[in-house]
């Protein structure tokens, strides 16, 4: 099923991508804790590990949160044995919650929780797109559960400290041709939709590395 609802967001994709590059595109580009990865992607894992894959996610994409759902296990465990590090690319087409979230994920990578939360944030999705799933107070609220407290954390949501680097983003994943999510990269190769799904995923990295 995950595997055939892939591409239902590719045409939404690739004219959000050039709305919120446009948008954001004036403010300053503040690098969070981490985003040392491809096009400044927040990298998780052994900065070592054989094989890297790349993940370009909306936090509002409810085929990234089923993707999360479904392999999300698989490649915390490969991250775990270090046999790969995932370089997140927090991508905002959807709309304006989702420029919120992404914002505030780079404050939680700034803090050290950025998985914590970036799995938090798939969690409590709501069914329909921009209707206040990712407000700013609402942020701040499921900040909290994963020890997200700080006033550097708050301000950072509040203000849209980091919202150039999420435009930043957007634009490096256009310029390298990302055109829906969720995309997965394997070494630089993007993977087929059937080949986000558990078995195959692993299958994928294997052959890399």
């Amino acid at each position: 099923m995950l595997a055939s609802v892939l591409g239902a967001v590719l045409v939404a994709a690739v004219i959000g991508i050039i709305v919120q590059t446009s948008r954001e595109e004036d403010k300053p580009v503040v690098l969070p804790a981490g985003a040392t990865g491809t096009d400044h992607g927040i990298v998780v894992g052994n900065a070592n590990a054989p094989v890297t894959v790349d993940l370009y996610e909306d936090f509002q994409c409810p085929v990234c949160a089923s993707f999360e759902s479904t392999t999300g296990p698989t490649i915390s465990s490969l991250v775990d044995e270090g046999k790969i590090k995932v370089v997140y690319h927090t991508m905002s087409f959807i709309g304006p919650d989702s420029v919120r979230a992404a914002n505030a994920a780079a404050a939680a990578a700034q803090e050290g929780k950025f998985k914590e939360f970036h799995s938090l944030l798939f969690e409590n999705q709501f069914e329909r797109e921009n209707s206040g799933a990712f407000t700013n107070d609402r942020l701040i609220e499921l900040g909290k559960k994963v020890g997200l407290t700080s006033p550097a954390f708050v301000d950072a949501v509040r203000s849209g400290k980091y919202d150039g680097y999420v435009a930043e983003i957007d634009d490096a994943a256009s310029k390298r041709g990302v055109t829906g999510t969720p995309t997965a990269m394997v070494n630089g190769k993007t993977l087929s939709n059937d080949q986000l799904l558990p078995d195959a995923f692993k299958d994928a990295v294997n052959a890399a590395g």
